[in-house]
């Protein structure tokens, strides 16, 4: 995998704020007011599981490998908090855990949706021949607290989609970066969302496959809105038809996107001296 540069602090402070959209707003919900009787007994984790706060996340992440960076992780945090328990949380692609850990801290933190962690932990030029990586996932879920959690599949995102049926909360892709590869999984797991289900995909603005599944999946279809993003993760919401005033707000959502999208990818490459300038700044 090519090395990202990615700028010392988020060039978008959108990404760390509560996000709202269509009444829904991304907020952890009130731990010190539980939820209803009738909605804890839905639940799949329990309430006495100790809570992971994201700066205990980022504690024990530091002896954990990937890409993941640590607003992106927040980001998956908070939706995972308020995925609906009567769906899973659908993890492409786990490598060592990084966004598992991430995923299942927030469920914990939230309502209790379980997670699904599916990767074949095999193949791949990441990976040196025959060496796996499922046992590090499971050692490092352990080492975190959080392996009851989450049920690790060793299998690939295609294997799993053909017997599945339940419904879905949360999709976070992070598997084949290729476009036909992310663009299979998307298409594969896109029948299970349920209504406002969130969808998240990893590595878009700098890698084309990931960004051109956002555009045509996300963005042209239309049945997405409340887009949010954290340095290379974009998020989104699944909507019915919107109204005019919903329909304004998506497009104001898509352009500050795409103001992102552009200054990441300056920075990225460094174009016109834009790293090393804002870098400058930031040191004073």
């Amino acid at each position: 995998m090519p090395t990202l540069r990615l700028p010392p602090h988020n060039l978008d402070e959108q990404s760390k704020v509560p996000h709202r959209q269509g009444g829904l707003e991304l907020r952890l919900p009130n731990i010190d007011h539980p939820a209803p009787e009738h909605e804890l007994a839905s639940m799949s984790i329990p309430r006495a599981a100790p809570r992971l706060e994201p700066e205990d996340v980022d504690r024990i992440l530091e002896s954990v490998d990937g890409w993941l960076g640590p607003d992106e992780g927040r980001l998956l945090y908070r939706l995972a908090a308020v995925a609906d328990p009567g769906g899973a949380i659908v993890e492409i692609g786990s490598w060592h855990g990084r966004s598992t850990i991430w995923l299942a801290a927030g469920a914990r933190a939230g309502r209790g949706a379980r997670v699904v962690a599916i990767d074949p932990h095999s193949g791949t030029e990441l990976r040196q021949d025959g060496a796996r990586t499922d046992e590090i996932l499971r050692r490092n879920l352990a080492d975190a607290g959080v392996e009851d959690l989450v049920e690790v599949l060793t299998a690939t995102s295609a294997d799993v989609a053909a017997t599945w049926t339940q419904p879905v909360s949360l999709l976070w892709i992070d598997g084949d970066h290729s476009y036909s590869g992310a663009k299979e999984d998307f298409d594969l797991w896109e029948p299970f969302l349920r209504p406002e289900a969130a969808v998240a995909l990893h590595d878009t603005f700098v890698t084309l496959g990931p960004e051109r599944v956002v555009r045509e999946r996300l963005i042209a279809t239309r049945r997405f809105t409340g887009f949010v993003h954290a340095e290379t993760t974009t998020a989104a919401r699944r909507c019915d038809v919107l109204s005019a005033r919903a329909s304004l707000t998506r497009r104001v959502e898509l352009a500050r996107r795409s103001l992102y999208g552009m200054r990441l990818r300056l920075y990225d490459t460094n174009r016109f001296g834009f790293a090393t300038l804002r870098d400058r700044i930031l040191a004073r």
